[in-house]
């Protein structure tokens, strides 16, 4: 069911990133060729990066539940949530909190799950699709058809449209 959402999502939201990049390219058609060519190599180059990076980290997580890192979610609400450390009970809340410090802080702790999420951050699609917004950046510098303006909204339409349909999901 969840996984049934979560693709209707998906479908929304690129749908939603089509209708805005049809604005963009009426709009850049409006200002001249370097405003089309610099938005839209900008605005594919940050889809393709949000695109990679959401099947990497969904790879890594689906890795990690198999693995048994993460639990899978067949409990019910009232197991989900545990007072673990006896909040209601007698135990003193001020060291409660310094036992939660100490656990963030924990430079080994920090160090390994920085280890386990990098396999989404280092996947190779992602990396291969920062290359693209790199060289897609050069091309049009050195074409003299960079504008950086242009590059700049075409690189922020993906992230906000995504936000933007985040903030307005209906439940």
């Amino acid at each position: 069911m969840q996984k049934k959402i979560l693709m209707i999502d998906i479908k929304k939201t690129l749908i939603l990133l089509l209708c805005v990049d049809i604005l963009l390219v009426a709009f850049s058609i409006y200002l001249g060729d370097s405003w089309l060519i610099s938005s839209q190599s900008a605005f594919f180059a940050s889809l393709l990066i949000t695109v990679s990076s959401f099947f990497g980290y969904k790879k890594m997580v689906e890795k990690r539940i198999k693995s048994g890192d993460i639990p899978k979610e067949d409990r019910d609400d009232f197991e989900i949530i545990d007072d673990k450390h006896d909040l209601y009970g007698k135990e003193d809340l001020k060291e409660v909190i310094k036992e939660e410090r100490a656990k963030i802080a924990n430079f080994k702790t920090t160090a390994l799950n920085l280890g386990k999420s990098a396999g989404g951050a280092l996947s190779v699609f992602r990396i291969l699709a920062y290359g693209v917004l790199f060289l897609s950046f050069l091309y049009l510098n050195r074409q003299e058809l960079l504008n950086i303006t242009a590059y700049l909204v075409g690189l922020a339409i993906v992230p906000f449209t995504a936000l933007a349909s985040i903030f307005f999901r209906r439940d």
